[in-house]
């Protein structure tokens, strides 16, 4: 359910070259040299070359990286995971969406295949050397591990990669700020948050595209940026650049670690594994769609678009892990089956009675049959369908949609696997 939107350029295309503007191309190695020492890097080698395009050429390597990182089967499983969580409409197309957003909002990368550095031909100068500063960035990355390994998407883990996303994206904008208050005496430790930086981000990610974009695919590319600016430098409070490679090494296993950068960098707390049994046998006629996790991001997203953003964040605070399933059957209807795993009771108990309003918000004919509460099952039933919400201990388990005629013994088959009785 989380693509990686905003990846560093991993180029297929050929280089496409086009004379630098006068000058920028003698600010390459300075900045680089600088970046280097920054991160303790000695044998940083020599610095990428440079390459200009225009906006149809980016548009191009958007589409053939688009293409290399996701099967069009892949795709559409994603979209139809979208569109099962209510995040997108039903008959939204996803890549075209992409493509546009990408196109819009992309003004600069590093192709770590080609190992140039691409700006966009319609930057101003300034605006040219302040992407070339957070691209070079990436090109030093890319020396110490392999951006297209480190950031490639592994189906069910998508909230995994990004954590990862955030984090070599986060660098970026943390190392570009330090160099340039540098220049004025100060780098990145001296601020004391960095909410006004956070809110030039997203300021700055305007236009027509992203503006009429459904809020979740904003908000997904976005968040490597502005919350990965804010886990470094809670990271950077306590570490030089030159220990990133400790990061890289052991890097954030769930955009919970990013959200809340203590949980990864002071008492750790790390995802707890979530597993569901094979169900298939009680789903007769459904097609599997796919598997993954949501993470707090995700999670957050969906009780945010039904419970306001606010409430939805709050509630989703406490996740330690998850996973989910979509099927879909001969009506086009998506039937659900997702574990939660929370730190506490307590928070698991907050979440169940935000997924019952979720529920019946998003299915409003349901008639309840059941009241909320610790421990409790609520179920409904419509047409033939089930639905459930049920929380034991610090889990959660939501059913939408199932056959209801084998509804209950999906209930129990997955808790009989989380090792709870039925």
């Amino acid at each position: 359910m989380l693509l990686a939107l905003a990846a560093p350029g991993l180029a297929v295309l050929p280089a496409a070259r086009a004379q630098a503007p006068p000058g920028l191309d003698a600010t390459v190695a300075p900045i680089y040299r600088q970046l280097a020492a920054l991160k303790g890097l000695a044998t940083a080698g020599a610095p990428p070359s440079l390459v200009v395009r225009g906006r149809a050429e980016t548009r191009r390597f958007i589409e053939g990286e688009l293409t290399r990182r996701y099967s069009p089967a892949r795709l559409e499983a994603e979209r139809k995971s979208m569109v099962a969580w209510g995040l997108i409409p039903a008959d939204y197309d996803l890549r075209r969406l992409f493509l546009d957003l990408m196109e819009e909002q992309i003004s600069a990368y590093y192709d770590p295949h080609a190992k140039v550095m691409v700006v966009g031909d319609w930057l101003s100068p300034a605006e040219q050397q302040a992407a070339l500063l957070h691209e070079l960035v990436h090109a030093l990355q890319d020396r110490e591990i392999s951006l297209d390994t480190f950031l490639a998407p592994t189906t069910g883990h998508g909230d995994r990669i990004l954590a990862r996303q955030a984090l070599i994206e986060g660098e970026a904008v943390g190392m570009m700020v330090d160099v340039l208050m540098r220049a004025a005496g100060a780098d990145l430790t001296s601020l004391p948050d960095v909410t006004a930086l956070r809110g030039q981000i997203v300021a700055g990610s305007l236009g027509p595209v992203i503006q009429r974009a459904p809020a979740f695919l904003r908000d997904l590319l976005l968040f490597p940026y502005v919350e990965g600016l804010a886990f470094i430098h809670q990271w950077r409070q306590r570490n030089p650049w030159s220990a990133i490679g400790d990061l890289y090494r052991d890097p954030p296993r769930s955009s919970a670690q990013i959200l809340h950068p203590e949980k990864r960098l002071g008492a750790r707390q790390d995802p707890i594994a979530v597993a569901l049994p094979d169900l298939d046998p009680l789903l007769p006629g459904l097609r599997l769609v796919t598997e993954d996790e949501m993470g707090e991001f995700g999670l957050g997203a969906v009780l945010g678009l039904h419970l306001g953003e606010a409430e939805g964040r709050r509630a989703a605070a406490g996740w330690r892990g998850d996973r989910f399933r979509v099927w879909e059957d001969a009506q086009g209807r998506f039937v659900i089956v997702c574990v939660i795993a929370f730190e506490s009771e307590r928070a698991a108990n907050v979440l169940a009675l935000s997924l019952t309003g979720v529920v019946e918000r998003r299915h409003p004919i349901l008639a309840r049959r059941g009241t909320p509460g610790a421990g409790a099952l609520v179920t409904w039933q419509e047409a033939g369908r089930a639905f459930a919400v049920e929380k034991r201990g610090a889990e959660v388990l939501l059913l939408e949609q199932a056959p209801a005629a084998t509804a209950d013994r999906v209930r129990e088959a997955v808790w009989r696997g989380r090792g709870a009785a039925p």
